[in-house]
């Protein structure tokens, strides 16, 4: 995850700070959040641990890799994580939920990401709530 998802942009000056989700995050495996931070790795109930890395998403993506010990890795945002990923063509398969909202607002997804739908299969699916859900596969 980026340093934004776990909090850094809206704590950077709080050295208890420990993440938007309690004592007990809901992660339960080991977490590396990509951060120019030099900070020691924290524990937390549940198993969750959260590791702090300041290096490229090829090798944060290598390291996740040989902890999972074969189970999916996730990359959680925000979007400039997650693009960062999309543009080294990393992710086998995006999920993007879409939700009405006011434009010209937040971060694009998809700058500096032409074509990328080339190499996926694309199916979308409209929820109840006007929510649509899109998901990228790459072909196996």
């Amino acid at each position: 995850m980026g340093a934004g998802m776990f909090g850094f942009h809206t704590f950077p000056d709080d050295p208890d700070w420990k993440g938007w989700w309690g004592d007990e995050p809901p992660f339960r495996v080991p977490v590396f959040v990509l951060t120019h931070r030099t900070l020691d790795s924290i524990h937390m109930s549940g198993g969750t641990t959260f590791h702090f890395v300041d290096t490229t998403p090829q090798e944060v993506l290598a390291q996740a890799t040989a902890v999972a010990g074969g189970k999916d890795v996730r990359v959680g945002g925000g979007v400039s994580t997650v693009r960062e990923f999309l543009k080294a063509g990393l992710v086998d398969q995006l999920h993007v939920a879409i939700a009405p909202i006011l434009l010209d607002r937040g971060i694009s997804l998809w700058s500096d990401l032409r074509g990328f739908e080339d190499g996926y299969q694309v199916r979308a699916e409209t929820a109840e709530s006007g929510t649509v859900h899109v998901t990228f596969t790459r072909p196996s």
